[in-house]
């Protein structure tokens, strides 16, 4: 039984959502999903939770450290979904894998991580987001980054940018080093932060050739625009290829008008466990996080059957609740003094009507409609009154 202080309280990390905020959640999510079917994405529901080793094998270190994880009755090891993407993952490699591709699907809804408290951060939250699977080309990546931010400004939010970068220059870059993991993670530390004093100690003390040496060194300042790409240094193939995808991606994005919403950072090194190629986040005005980030995750979906390259992203909802200029309200347009047939009209038209069932006066009823944000009132006899 809970003591008489929790049972009127919630865990940190969750929050009870009602009246405006409700409203503004379920109009968030309406638009999103609205958004991701013009663009032939199709509804994928995955289950709240599976086993443990389904979720956390290819979750990366961070993310399997914040799992919810629980044993059922058998002594089975589950967790909460962390995120859509692995599950879609398992989805399509032991059941679609022979469909025709590519495939485009987007899923809604909560997931859970154990974060430490913070603004901005929960342990429950909503992600909105799409996976493009069976589709290795600019052209798809593109289509992801095009996509995250027309379901930004579907919800209201111009004032964005993104920046994109390419996991797999990083990855040919550090490649044959034998680094272990202490110095590979602090090395990317150091790249991602842009410390350029800890990076010229970390390289300082790696017996590295001159060229390999400046291009690493060279990572923290490249970032801006397509200019970037060509002061970047190819030691192999792999790495060439890496930079000319990132070319062929903003050319894309230019196509579709958002080539001015993108900000280049060959530093970006987040998910490297996870990611293969470009990898990206959105950022808006007014907000000191990412509210949606994505990226291309080649190798997923074999650790569940077949090899089928993917991109995706996801975009949190509460986050972008917070920002928001244009808001959901359950606030009445009308409070009427009675039934009429008036008013069902009204409702067939949209129109938000609220009939005052506790028969107020008409002083009372007048202070109601002010309180509850209505414009007008109907009165009994027809009389429309301008609150």
């Amino acid at each position: 039984m809970l003591t008489p202080q929790l049972d009127k309280q919630l865990p940190d990390g969750v929050a009870d959502l009602f009246f405006n905020d409700a409203a503004r959640k379920r109009a968030a999510e309406r638009a999103l999903a609205d958004t991701f079917t013009r663009w032939g994405y199709a509804e994928i529901i995955p289950p709240m939770f599976e086993y443990y080793e389904s979720l956390g094998a290819k979750a990366g270190p961070q993310l399997r450290e914040e799992m919810y994880r629980f044993f059922d009755r058998d002594g089975r090891t589950l967790a909460l979904r962390a995120d859509f993407t692995i599950p879609i993952a398992r989805i399509v490699g032991t059941k679609l894998f022979d469909r025709a591709m590519p495939l485009r699907f987007y899923a809604i809804g909560s997931v859970f991580r154990f974060k430490e408290p913070q603004a901005g951060v929960r342990r429950e939250f909503t992600q909105a987001g799409i996976e493009l699977i069976g589709a290795n080309t600019a052209d798809a990546d593109a289509e992801a980054i095009a996509l995250a931010m027309t379901a930004l400004r579907a919800l209201g939010l111009d004032d964005f940018r993104f920046t994109l970068g390419n996991a797999a220059y990083l990855q040919a870059t550090l490649r044959d080093l034998a680094l272990n993991a202490a110095d590979d993670a602090a090395l990317r530390d150091a790249i991602r932060r842009k410390n350029t004093a800890a990076l010229a100690q970390l390289l300082a003390a790696l017996n590295l050739d001159s060229t390999r040496h400046t291009a690493l060194a060279r990572l923290p300042t490249l970032w801006g625009n397509a200019e970037v790409l060509d002061r970047a240094i190819c030691i192999d193939d792999d790495a060439r290829a890496a930079i000319e995808r990132l070319r062929a991606v903003v050319a894309q994005l230019a196509q579709f008008g958002l080539a001015d919403c993108v900000t280049l950072d060959l530093a970006e090194n987040r998910g490297m466990d996870y990611y293969t190629g470009i990898l990206f986040e959105g950022f808006a005005q007014g907000l000191g996080f990412a509210v949606a980030s994505g990226g291309r995750y080649d190798n997923l979906i074999a650790h569940f059957g077949h090899a089928i390259p993917a991109v995706g992203f996801a975009i949190g909802v509460e986050r972008v609740m917070m920002l928001q200029r244009t808001r959901a309200s359950v606030a009445p347009e009308v409070i009427a003094q009675t039934h009429s047939a008036r008013i069902e009209d009204a409702r067939a038209r949209g129109r938000i009507v609220e009939v005052d069932v506790l028969n107020r006066a008409e002083d009372a009823l007048r202070a109601y409609a002010r309180v509850r944000g209505a414009r007008e009132i109907w009165w009994r006899d027809g009389a429309i009154e301008n609150v």
